[in-house]
């Protein structure tokens, strides 16, 4: 039994969620970055801040002991900070409040005019704050001292993270509009997409003739919807064309087995007049004709499955030719001109080209007016069959239509002549299965067929002259080949 997507719940797997997911998360993490960078800014801003009025304090200090000022309490005139005193050799001379009664906050001795900044934890408030402290080297007519300023960045650490709560609610709300605006954007994205769902699974179930709505934008949704009509056009043909086949080919099926079933009705209901033999010979042609549309069917199948696949040994084309030409002079309906046959060997199935040729053949042999030419030769690499009959020949318009399937010029005629429509279809799909290809030549009188199949690499045989062929071979008028 198949699960239910996301637990019951398909939204969870929808486009629509996934976008606006993904885009919360992007936009979250950015906001999460930029929130960091702003507090870091903060509490950076702050400690620099309190260092320079460390250093402020420092060089009021120290001018005050330029001038032989020095009180035993010092006050800071910048709140958080404190100051020492002290001579070259370490005695605690003055001190702000904070600091009086302490040792020295640093053994750092700066000549006169020299300014060091450090930090230390603990000089002031708890014993984990952090300090910063400066140490002032000043010249005074008692002697050299040093001024250490210490500033405590409590108050600045404190300030950072009093705006924590604050940019945190400001950046969660704007997460939850970019959400509202990321769920309502992409769904009016989407809502063309749905649109085309709808109508392509109500077309599905349906009439093929119908078509999805395309935007007159020429954007992706647009581009979307043209390549959906174009693969339902395709399908509506691919579905007529089944429909054609299974028609036509229930009707090539039925007109043998009417005859039959016709012929040997009569013969039971008068058997005392039957001629059993000629009955007999009505059956055996039947039936071949039944198996023959059979294994036509069957072939065209296995080329439909992608099963056509031809086994690769070398075959003497010309040898090919010359057989089905000799069988078609001991039938004795036309007449067969064999000169042109020259060597060429091919790599394929020998059993699919000789059906190749034989089909060419018969189909030239059906609508001759009473003369077909096989040919046979070699040019640029390549292996030419061209098989000539002297009959009507093909109009322009129809040179490609008639190696469909159950294609033929004359509907009729060509039923009555034997022919299944079957024919020219297997010689394109063969040839096709080769890495060849067959089209109708151009010819004055009559038809010409040109197969072309790659040369065997291995061949040593010579090149035949690459002479052309007759237009035609001369005869009175035919009905066009059936394919």
């Amino acid at each position: 039994m198949a699960e239910t997507p996301a637990n019951g719940r398909p939204w969870l797997s929808s486009v629509r969620f996934r976008v606006a997911a993904t885009a919360l998360v992007v936009v979250g993490f950015a906001f999460a970055i930029g929130g960091a960078t702003i507090v870091w800014q903060l509490h950076r801003s702050a400690n620099g801040t309190v260092a320079d009025l460390t250093v402020s304090e420092a060089g009021d200090v120290g001018a005050l002991l330029g001038r032989g000022t020095l009180p035993t309490r010092l006050i800071a005139e910048h709140p958080g900070t404190e100051v020492q005193v002290v001579d070259d050799r370490g005695h605690l001379l003055s001190a702000t409040p904070g600091l009086a009664g302490r040792a020295p906050v640093s053994d750092l001795r700066p000549r006169p005019g020299t300014e060091v900044r450090f930090d230390r934890a603990g000089i002031l408030g708890e014993e984990n704050d952090t300090n910063v402290a400066v140490a002032l080297g000043v010249r005074t007519p008692s002697g050299p001292r040093v001024v250490y300023v210490v500033g405590t960045t409590e108050a600045a650490e404190q300030a950072a993270r009093n705006a924590v709560l604050p940019l945190v609610a400001v950046l969660f709300g704007l997460l939850v509009v970019t959400g509202i605006v990321a769920w309502v954007l992409v769904g009016r994205s989407l809502r063309p997409v749905e649109r085309i769902r709808s109508q392509v699974a109500a077309i599905s179930g349906g009439d093929l003739h119908q078509r999805v709505d395309e935007p007159p934008v020429a954007d992706e949704v647009g581009r979307l919807a043209r390549t959906m009509n174009a693969m339902l056009a395709r399908i509506e043909a691919s579905n007529d064309q089944q429909r054609r086949f299974v028609a036509d080919a229930s009707h090539e099926l039925r007109s043998p087995l009417t005859a039959l079933l016709a012929e040997l009705e009569v013969a039971r209901r008068h058997p005392e007049s039957a001629d059993w033999p000629s009955v007999a010979d009505v059956a055996l042609s039947e039936g071949m004709r039944l198996e023959r549309i059979v294994e036509d069917l069957l072939l065209l199948a296995r080329s439909d499955e992608g099963h056509l696949t031809p086994r690769h040994e070398s075959v003497d084309l010309d040898e090919l030719a010359l057989e089905e030409g000799a069988r078609l002079r001991a039938r004795g309906r036309v007449t067969v001109d064999l000169r042109g046959v020259g060597a060429a060997r091919v790599t394929g199935d020998g059993e699919l080209l000789r059906r190749l040729v034989r089909n060419l053949a018969e189909n030239a042999e059906r609508h001759a007016a009473g003369a077909v030419r096989l040919d046979v030769r070699q040019r640029e690499g390549w292996a030419e069959l061209v098989v000539t009959d002297d009959g009507h020949g093909i109009p322009p318009d129809k040179r490609e239509w008639v190696f469909e399937r159950f294609a033929r010029l004359d509907d009729g005629r060509g039923r009555r002549s034997g022919g299944t429509g079957l024919g020219l279809a297997i010689v394109g799909e063969i040839a096709r299965a080769h890495d060849g290809s067959v089209r109708v030549a151009d010819s004055a009188v009559g038809t010409r067929m040109l197969v072309r199949l790659p040369l065997d690499p291995a061949t040593d045989v010579a090149a035949s002259p690459p002479a052309d062929l007759p237009a035609a071979v001369a005869g009175p008028a035919s009905s066009g080949p059936e394919a």
